[in-house]
């Protein structure tokens, strides 16, 4: 069985592997000196950042949005990504903007992508202080909304800004009543209208409700992108989450293959993890740090046991850890256990 794992580790991949740049590498692995090796090599683990194809076509989509937004000055297009919490939306945000780091000018700073994480509870003032505190406006909290909108439109412009990402846009959805914050959303679109960059928009799927009840932005965002979970239902859908599996396990620490790449433990892997890529990670990565403390060769079924009641659901019992032989298969979502609310 070793010598097959260790074959099927060396499989060729559609996943893609991102490695950080030569400064942020040497800052990384300065300021890991410090940690003991195990948890070092499960930090490193977890900043990796692997591209898989749902993945990708998020961000080609973010791609495309960008490049139109060049060309479409008058009305730009604009986009919404949705995925449930744990997909990889913020993720995918984050990613996108390390592509174009701010460059410093002699009479400004360019930022051609704005991220931003929208506040709970948002309002037209608490949302613009974010986005000017991100363009780097030493004023961000002060003013009217109005004033602060009108820095907005003049700071993109002189920053040439040339789209805007934000996350959690279900926060405009009111959490206590469903209320959706119509103020907050014409804000946008009359945001998007001055400043003529397109806007992306991440968040969970029923922040679908803000576009229906909004037809002019609805209008806007009419490409829409979605970050699904792995699944196992069909055999594709079985060979691509496999697949996904080889390639964290050609990233782990070992020689040896990961346990969780044989056939009878792929099943077991999703139902740790409900096929959520940072729940994946979550797992992979306290797999790595127990086995390198315990001194094993390989991330056995015994670890990755350990690893599911350490880094998923410390409340776990025998029949619901997926790595122990009194497991009953079944998905993980009851109220109670990790992934409650998930279908």
């Amino acid at each position: 069985m070793a010598d097959s794992a260790e074959n099927d580790k060396r499989k060729p991949s559609r996943n893609r592997v991102m490695s950080v740049g030569q400064s942020q590498a040497e800052m990384f692995t300065s300021g890991m000196q410090s940690l003991p090796p195990a948890d070092a090599a499960a930090i490193e683990f977890r900043s990796k950042l692997i591209r898989y194809p749902t993945f990708m076509k998020a961000m080609q989509a973010i791609e495309r949005c960008h490049l139109y937004g060049r060309h479409l000055v008058e009305e730009p297009d604009c986009l919404l990504i949705t995925g449930v919490s744990g997909a990889g939306k913020s993720t995918l945000r984050k990613s996108y903007e390390a592509k174009y780091p701010r460059e410093e000018l002699e009479d400004r700073t360019v930022i051609r992508v704005v991220e931003i994480e929208l506040p709970s509870g948002p309002t037209i003032k608490n949302v613009a202080e974010r986005i000017l505190t991100k363009l780097g406006d030493p004023y961000g909290d002060r003013g009217s909304a109005e004033s602060k909108t009108a820095r907005i439109v003049t700071l993109f412009r002189e920053c040439r800004v040339e789209i805007a990402i934000l996350d959690e846009f279900q926060q405009f959805i009111d959490n206590s009543g469903g209320k959706i914050e119509y103020k907050v959303a014409d804000w946008l679109k009359q945001l998007i209208n001055a400043t003529r960059v397109p806007f992306v928009l991440l968040g969970l799927p029923h922040c679908k409700r803000i576009l229906e009840v909004n037809e002019q932005l609805r209008r806007r965002f009419l490409p829409q992108a979605t970050l699904p979970p792995f699944s196992i239902k069909t055999k594709m859908e079985a060979i691509k989450f496999a697949d996904f599996l080889n390639t964290l396990s050609s990233q782990a620490p070992f020689k040896k293959a990961s346990a969780f790449i044989e056939p009878a433990v792929i099943p077991l892997m999703f139902y740790a993890t409900h096929g959520l890529i940072d729940y994946l990670m979550k797992l992979t990565g306290g797999a790595i740090r127990i086995a390198l403390e315990e001194g094993r060769d390989r991330i056995d079924l015994d670890v990755l046991r350990m690893a599911f009641e350490s880094e998923i659901w410390s409340a776990t019992d025998r029949e619901r850890n997926p790595f122990d032989s009194a497991f009953i298969p079944r998905l993980l979502n009851k109220t109670g256990e990790p992934f409650s609310g998930y279908s």
